[in-house]
């Protein structure tokens, strides 16, 4: 927040800064998600898609979040407006299989409904 409204990532060796951007939240933490360890452009079953179009994956590394690229064998993320590689990182990822979450007290808005014959 202090360095204003914008997405911060690494590329081209260097820091760049979108003022347009997806953020991904888990309201409710209905998805099961953890930081999987990995190496050498590996990513776990279920890893989190960064850009859909080409293989980059959500990472984190000791300097914070950033990106992993598949086809370049490491992780980036940025410092001092520099771009940095990691051959060992962790990625997010969804968790394999059904998850277990208890839904309560819920409450229907039924302000706007509306009585039908059918």
């Amino acid at each position: 927040p202090a360095r204003g409204p914008f997405c911060f990532f690494p590329w081209g060796e260097r820091e760049h800064r979108a003022p347009t951007f997806n953020l991904l939240v888990n309201v409710g933490g209905m998805e099961m998600l953890h930081w999987a360890n990995a190496s050498f452009g590996a990513v776990p079953e279920g890893a989190v898609e960064s850009c859909p179009d080409e293989d980059v994956f959500v990472a984190r590394t000791p300097y914070g979040l950033g990106k992993v690229v598949k086809e370049q064998r490491a992780a980036f993320a940025v410092l001092d407006g520099e771009e940095l590689w990691f051959k060992w990182y962790q990625v997010l990822a969804a968790e394999p299989g059904p998850s277990n979450v208890t839904i309560a007290d819920v409450v229907y808005d039924t302000s706007g409904a509306v009585l039908s014959a059918e």
